[in-house]
């Protein structure tokens, strides 16, 4: 498969990591719960220089505004009403989570590290809407350091932007395209990072690297 040349500027300092994640969050089939909460938070550790995973954080989280699953979400994500039930809820997987960041990349200098999401929904919808909820709960939440989350790359746009398609698709799409199966159960959030991970590898083989005008941005009312 041909790459297309860009003449785009990279950002100021090369990324040494990335980590891939994909959230899941309570849905239905067509009145989804409001305020929409996370119930997985799965992240990859995606090292740049060896191009392999170097670590991975998983858990469910428990959503409190609207506990109780419905059959559509089980369905889709796979998640059982058990599993979120004894699980704890975002603030205490998030405070978690970021222990596990600053024990994995240099938290203390963003530059060197970007999330990776397939679509922009995780961080440009979902991570400020949980925020905002979990902050109720949690008032301290409301005034940490987000600049990690302020910037991420969306592999579809860096997909479309290296192999110059328009036609990129999403996750299933993008395997197809670079000739991978699907791995595990689309909708679970860890096999999802798994599969991204393996788009991202097969990418790097073929001489991705990832440039300015592969990151997308918060809304601009947030």
């Amino acid at each position: 498969m041909q790459s297309s040349s860009s003449t785009t500027t990279s950002p100021p300092k090369p990324l040494r990591h990335i980590l891939v994640l994909d959230f899941e969050a309570t849905c239905d089939e067509r009145n989804a719960p409001r305020p929409t909460e996370i119930i997985e938070f799965p992240t990859l550790l995606y090292d740049l220089e060896t191009n392999e995973v170097q670590a991975r954080f998983h858990e469910y989280v428990r959503p409190t505004r609207h506990p109780t699953l419905t059959a559509f979400c089980t369905k889709l994500t796979g998640i059982e009403q058990a599993t979120v039930d004894k699980a704890d809820p975002f603030h205490l997987v998030f405070a978690r989570f970021q222990k596990w960041l600053a024990e994995n990349t240099s938290l203390d200098d963003p530059a060197t590290f970007a999330f990776l999401t397939c679509g922009d929904w995780d961080f440009k919808t979902m991570f400020p809407l949980q925020l905002a909820t979990s902050s109720e709960d949690d008032p301290p939440l409301a005034s940490i350091d987000t600049t990690p989350y302020k910037r991420w790359i969306n592999v579809k746009t860096a997909y479309g932007r290296y192999y110059n398609t328009k036609k990129a698709g999403g996750m299933v799409g993008l395997l197809r395209n670079l000739g991978l199966e699907l791995e595990g159960r689309h909708h679970s959030g860890i096999d999802d990072c798994e599969n991204i991970a393996r788009i991202v590898k097969r990418m790097r083989g073929d001489g991705w690297t990832p440039e300015a005008a592969d990151f997308s941005y918060p809304r601009k009312d947030r």
